[in-house]
């Protein structure tokens, strides 16, 4: 009956009035569950919180100047790194749209220098830039007497628009290739020259959304706690972030940690208040492709940069060489590594898996609200992305101090994947949310004549739509979580570590070669992890 109900949904049919009365509801509160979940979870750590505050007696919270100054610093390095990411992503992308790379390698690299592990990264310019680094070596070989440290705010700028370049390009390079095809045909009749088009006809499409772009890029600029944790080799350059970790690791003090952790969540949501106020009308991460039209041919300046860039981010990749160079099999094979591994897929799984539910939930109830014309649906949005204004390191040290509360009843396992999956969930939501929303107004009058239950639409007609966005973000999300270093620096413990976290604890113990070498080993899994995923989503979904 199930099929039959789907085979006459994809009928024509013409336009009739109809009433909303009958409408099969079934599967609709089992799909809305996970998102009241989350709203539960979310009253509950307020509600805690607000309980723990209540109940103290001395209040007294040390605001000294080394706070004052990594509030400064925070959104120094956050500003000058969104500036650097967003200007050097927009010159990578019309050099890539100018070159004769094919779209689907050029959105693949981007995708996963996005993506990558932190640690990945981080020390792959330190074994390049370090003191004694691959470059250094290459000077005295030439008996040039030159050095440089990429530790402090060099480092730091670096491996943060690291990442955001690889973002801000992506976003740029999608909308250079989704132009019409008339207009592009339009300005070649009309002989305008790129630098023209660029700067009058085709700016609006360009910046439609860039609000948004420069809202994510800051956001992930300030929470960059893993970065400043490597880079930071002065107490001037310290962020909110590290000064929350140090108040609970080093210094015991949880109401500190919370206050400065709420001071950066209220700083960031005044400062990003201009996105609260947008239309729901998502694009940025669109998967909307068509056969690029060329009008305008690489030149050698655009050449020049390219490899510019091409340096840039591929030249941390040879710590994977340096790694495999000192392949070391009782190593791998260790206790410890296996459940450094076996931990870092398990969290990513059931981080993956919470955030898929709670995104999902999320947008079935956004988009009943939007066929209905109501204004909750902003709240909706609103109350998805409250969480992605909280820095990782802010929200763990709150469900510590919940935690600590309840004598440490749940396990760290548990509170680590909450934390991922809680950040995970707005990029789902925001992925999604254009395919999701595709032809809502004719589909829901179809939905509602051949009173297609909920959850059938869910699975047999809205997977349909977005299985090649689900695909690729559930991969995305899958990697980002299995590289992530933040929370886990709090709740680790001599029995529970994932692999980004053992990695740093054998190079703070001067052990390079075992920590490059089992960097080199995630690295070529998560390779190897979205080499897989390419394929089938070229091969069997269908992707040209």
């Amino acid at each position: 009956m199930g099929l039959l109900k789907i085979k006459l949904y994809g009928s024509i049919i013409g336009p009739q009035v109809l009433s909303k009365t009958n409408h099969n509801l079934e599967g609709s509160l089992l799909i809305k569950l996970p998102f009241y979940f989350y709203i539960l979870i979310l009253i509950t750590i307020g509600t805690s919180v607000l309980f723990f505050f209540y109940n103290l007696e001395d209040l007294s919270v040390s605001y000294d100047n080394f706070f004052k100054q990594s509030i400064k610093f925070t959104f120094f390095q956050a500003i000058l790194s969104t500036s650097i990411s967003i200007t050097f992503g927009f010159i990578l992308s019309l050099c890539l749209y100018l070159s004769n790379i094919k779209s689907q390698y050029i959105t693949t690299a981007l995708n996963f220098f996005f993506i990558a592990p932190v640690l990945f990264i981080s020390y792959g310019v330190i074994f390049i830039h370090g003191s004694n680094g691959l470059m250094q070596k290459i000077f005295q070989l030439f008996n040039l007497d030159f050095s440089y440290s990429f530790f402090g705010l060099v480092g730091i700028i670096y491996v943060t628009s690291f990442f955001n370049i690889a973002l801000s390009a992506n976003y740029f390079y999608r909308k250079l290739i989704n132009i019409p095809e008339n207009y592009l045909k339009l300005l070649t009749a009309n002989k305008i020259n790129f630098y023209l088009a660029l700067t009058k006809y085709l700016r609006p499409i360009i910046l439609n959304n860039f609000i948004i772009l420069v809202s994510m890029i800051l956001i992930f600029c300030i929470s960059n706690f893993t970065i400043i944790y490597i880079f930071a080799n002065s107490p001037l350059l310290t962020t909110i972030e590290l000064a929350i970790y140090q108040k609970i690791s080093f210094e015991a003090n949880i109401l500190d940690a919370v206050v400065y952790g709420f001071i950066q969540s209220g700083l960031i949501i005044i400062i990003l208040i201009p996105i609260l106020k947008l239309k729901n009308n998502f694009e940025l991460l669109t998967l909307k492709q068509s056969e690029i039209y060329r009008i305008y041919k690489p030149n050698l300046l655009s050449g020049i940069i390219l490899i510019i860039f091409c340096f840039y981010f591929f030249t941390p990749c040879l710590v994977i060489l340096k790694g495999l160079i000192n392949f070391n099999l009782d190593l791998l094979f260790s206790l410890g590594s296996l459940t450094a591994f076996m931990y870092s897929f398990l969290i990513a799984i059931s981080s993956l898996f919470i955030s898929l539910l709670i995104g999902l939930s999320s947008l079935f109830i956004t988009r009943g609200l939007y066929e209905k014309k109501s204004q909750l649906s902003n709240f909706i949005i609103f109350t998805i992305f409250i969480i992605s204004f909280i820095p990782a390191i802010t929200l763990s040290a709150i469900l510590f101090l919940i935690n600590s509360n309840l004598n440490f009843i749940l396990p760290n396992f548990l509170i680590v994947s909450f934390v991922n999956s809680f950040l995970l969930t707005p990029l789902i939501f925001l992925f999604l949310l254009p395919k999701f929303m595709e032809n809502n107004k004719h589909e829901r009058l179809k939905i509602i004549q051949f009173k297609i239950s909920p959850l059938v639409r869910l699975i047999k007609i809205d997977f349909l739509k977005f299985k090649k966005e689900l695909l690729i973000i559930c991969s995305s999300c899958f990697v980002l979580s299995m590289g992530d270093l933040t929370s886990i620096t709090l709740f680790n413990s001599n029995s529970f570590k994932t692999v980004p976290y053992l990695i740093s604890q054998l190079y703070s113990s001067y052990r390079y070669d075992d920590a490059f070498f089992l960097l080199a080993v995630f690295v070529i899994f998560i390779v190897f992890f979205l080499y897989s995923i390419n394929r089938v989503l070229y091969k069997n979904v269908g992707i040209k």
